[in-house]
C-alpha cells in the first residue's frame, strides 16, 4: 500500500515512515509538511493512504482534507493528531477522514494495525486512555 505522510515536524514524519516501512505491507512514496503541500503530492502520488497531522503552519490538514478527497478520491486518510479526539475528531470525520489517531498511540507502534484496519474498510477513532 502506498502512503503519503504530512506533518511538519521531521521527527513525526520518521517515526511514522519507519513503523510503517519495518511493517513491509506499506511503501512510503511521499511526505509533506504542509496542506498545500499535502494537496499537490496527493494529486501526483495517488496514494492509497495519507497520514495527516491536523496543525501545520499555513495550511492545516483541516483545511486540506477536502481538496485531498477531491484530488486523490480513491486515498484512505487517516488524521494523525496531537489534539484530543473529542476536540477535533468529529470535524475530522465530517471533513472526510476515514480515522482519527491520536499521535500518542501513533508512537506506541500501532500504527500499522490502524492503517491495515483503515484499509479494510475500518471508520475509527482511535485516542489515548483517559
Amino acid at each position: 500500500m502506498r502512503v503519503l505522510i504530512v506533518d511538519d515536524e521531521d521527527s513525526v514524519r520518521s517515526i511514522v515512515r519507519l513503523q510503517l516501512e519495518i511493517d513491509r505491507r506499506f511503501t512510503v512514496v511521499g511526505e509533506a509538511v504542509d496542506g498545500r503541500g499535502a494537496i499537490k503530492a496527493a494529486a501526483e502520488l495517488q496514494p492509497d493512504i495519507v497520514i495527516l497531522d491536523l496543525m501545520m503552519p499555513g495550511t492545516s490538514g483541516l483545511d486540506a482534507l477536502p481538496e485531498i478527497r477531491r484530488c486523490a478520491p480513491e486515498a484512505r486518510v487517516i488524521v494523525l493528531s496531537a489534539l484530543r479526539e473529542s476536540e477535533m475528531g468529529h470535524l475530522a470525520m465530517a471533513q472526510g477522514a476515514d480515522a482519527y489517531v491520536d499521535k500518542l498511540v501513533a508512537a506506541g507502534g500501532a500504527l500499522p494495525t490502524i492503517v491495515a484496519g483503515v484499509m479494510a474498510g475500518v471508520r475509527e477513532r482511535v485516542h489515548r486512555p483517559a
